[in-house]
């Protein structure tokens, strides 16, 4: 499972920080997989993973729009198609359980966000605001005071 670095921070305090949850968390259910509780830890993931999607996508959609974003379309149908997937995790562990099938479902779809949206696309809108402060200067978009992610109880 990647690992989050600086390398890949956008520079917005509260999406930094978002990702860096999500990459914690995506973390705890290899462990918890390791040591035989990924049924448990699948259940808090699915939990977690409603509220991120509600919080941190909603923090870009806003940065995307208030900046007139080109490719803001397309990001957010990724999005999109992240919650719909996380639907369909959702369904096949409310029918089938904890499955080693359903934990490797989630585990695979969060792997390929954090390797393919987190690290890329992500950082694309980050590299377009920072470059959209840079002719007026001032204050930068990516500093602004939208509330951090609160982590749901374990």
């Amino acid at each position: 499972m990647p690992t989050w670095t600086q390398a890949i921070a956008v520079g917005h305090p509260t999406i930094d920080e978002q990702h860096r949850e999500l990459f914690a968390r995506a973390d705890e259910l290899l462990e918890a997989m390791k040591s035989g509780r990924a049924g448990e830890e699948l259940l808090n993931l699915l939990a977690f993973l409603k509220q991120y999607v509600a919080e941190h996508f909603g923090t870009e959609e806003r940065l995307m729009d208030d900046h007139r974003y080109p490719s803001a379309a397309a990001h957010k149908a990724l999005h999109t198609e992240f919650v719909r997937r996380l639907k369909e995790n959702e369904e096949a562990y409310s029918t089938r359980g904890s499955r080693a099938m359903v934990i490797l479902d989630l585990r695979d779809m969060v792997r390929g966000w954090l390797v393919n949206h987190v690290s890329t696309v992500d950082l694309q809108l980050a590299n377009f605001l920072r470059r959209e402060r840079e002719p007026r200067g001032g204050a930068s978009p990516l500093q602004n005071s939208a509330r951090p992610m609160i982590r749901p109880p374990k």
